[in-house]
């Protein structure tokens, strides 16, 4: 610290003087004096904060399906058709494939992949759904025995775990992240449909329309919509029946059925 030094020369004062004044001025100039706090709490603290990384939240909640009137749907049915062929014995199946349930049939399946947009150039895959052949109750004669192979149709049924505890219900519900949106708010997510055939090794793809289509017009034809939104009651999501004027998603008595086609290119 700087102070100011006063020489008193005492042959200055006058003689017989008993008292006299020195004026000592005050400084008022600022001087860091134990600042540490202040150090800590604007400069510490700031730099830590910024060097942590954001706190991401990617916990994921389930979707609910429901129709355009907010009425829950019980089943979800995917039917598949293969240039024509709708049924197991129609792409090679044969009936002890389905009466032993050979592997050939059980992994066979269906391959929904979910898309934030249907640009194929700028798309991110935000969900993969895998549905598994499996024999169901309609598929069974009176006697318990499985129907022949040309008789099971090629449908994935997916079923409200809680109103059918016996069906199938793995692809009921759509998963995404908790944060993605706020009450009131809704997103897009558009599916494209694949068919994996076990017995023959070959891959399909699918599109939602049964009818042959040019290159440059197949690019219109391979999504089907799907509308998530989130209530104050919980979060839902519906299959859009209008999207693009498709016709391959029809609702009826709380059920939804989505039917996918093997791609035609002219």
């Amino acid at each position: 610290m700087f102070v100011n030094k006063y020489q008193i020369n005492l042959s200055t004062i006058a003689t017989g003087t008993t008292a006299t004044t020195i004026n000592i001025p005050i400084s008022m100039e600022y001087q860091l004096v134990d600042q540490s706090e202040l150090i800590e709490r604007v400069f510490v603290d700031t730099e830590v904060e910024k060097s942590i990384n954001p706190i991401l939240d990617y916990e994921k909640v389930r979707f609910l399906p429901i129709d355009s009137n907010n009425v829950h749907i019980n089943n979800i049915i995917y039917s598949i058709n293969l240039d024509g062929n709708t049924n197991y014995g129609a792409i090679g199946f044969t009936d002890d494939d389905i009466k032993f349930e050979k592997n050939n049939f059980k992994e066979s399946f269906v391959n929904l992949s979910f898309y934030d947009s249907d640009n194929a150039l700028t798309q991110n895959l935000v969900n993969n759904i895998t549905i598994f052949s499996r024999i169901t109750y309609s598929d069974l004669l009176p006697n318990g025995q499985p129907k022949p192979a040309n008789q099971i149709p090629l449908t994935f049924v997916l079923s409200n775990p809680i109103l059918n505890p016996r069906g199938f219900s793995e692809g009921y519900h759509i998963y995404d992240y908790k944060n993605e949106l706020k009450i009131g708010e809704s997103k897009y997510l558009y599916m494209r449909g694949s068919f994996k055939n076990a017995k023959t090794g070959k891959a399909t793809n699918l599109m939602v329309q049964n009818v042959a289509s040019t290159i440059d017009n197949l690019v219109n034809l391979l999504y089907t919509r799907y509308r998530l939104t989130r209530t104050n009651t919980g979060y839902y999501y519906e299959i859009d029946s209008s999207y693009n004027n498709q016709t391959n998603v029809s609702y009826l008595t709380n059920n939804v059925n989505v039917s996918l086609y093997q791609i035609k290119a002219l």
